[in-house]
């Protein structure tokens, strides 16, 4: 038996080891792409009313989130789902709302719209988000219908009219 060492060991020559390499930069690449992404969904700015109209320029159609309040006697339902106008700090701009509006959605009531300025250059906000802020007195006024609701219970529709202010003509 032979114990001495090998002193002229050629190197070892294999395919070089490309799909390993392929495979973990596409896995960077989308991971990449994922971050990308969720930053750019979470980065939606909150804008006033008077905030987005003294910015309209520089927004231009980009989507962002508008706060404000449904002015009285401008909400008018349409045929995929309502206008009405919105303001903050004395400015008011028309909003058009695809969908329905959420049932607390009313006159005099703080809104947060997501969507963007038209493209045709108007001040109309095009919204597709709506998110009605409510008050606890929601809670105490409607309280068999909130416990009837967390009981799995049925709850009746609302007929699907939008609440106005008594002053306002219809």
């Amino acid at each position: 038996m032979e114990l001495t060492p090998r002193t002229s060991a050629a190197p070892r020559r294999g395919r070089p080891r490309v799909l390993p390499l392929l495979v973990l930069g596409a896995l960077l690449l989308l991971g990449g792409f994922l971050v990308v992404k969720a930053l750019g969904s979470a980065s939606t700015f909150y804008r006033n009313v008077d905030e987005a109209v003294a910015q309209k320029n520089s927004i231009g159609t980009k989507r962002f989130r508008l706060q404000g309040t449904v002015a009285p006697c401008t909400v008018e339902r349409t045929g995929d789902g309502v206008s009405f106008a919105v303001t903050y700090n004395g400015v008011e701009i028309p909003v058009h709302h695809v969908g329905d509006p959420p049932e607390m959605f009313k006159e005099d009531q703080a809104v947060l719209l997501e969507g963007h300025f038209d493209a045709d250059g108007s001040e109309t906000f095009d919204s597709d988000l709506m998110i009605v802020k409510h008050s606890e007195v929601y809670k105490a006024k409607e309280s068999e219908r909130l416990a009837a609701a967390d009981q799995g219970g049925r709850v009746p529709v609302s007929n699907g009219q939008v609440a106005t202010s008594p002053g306002c003509a219809q």
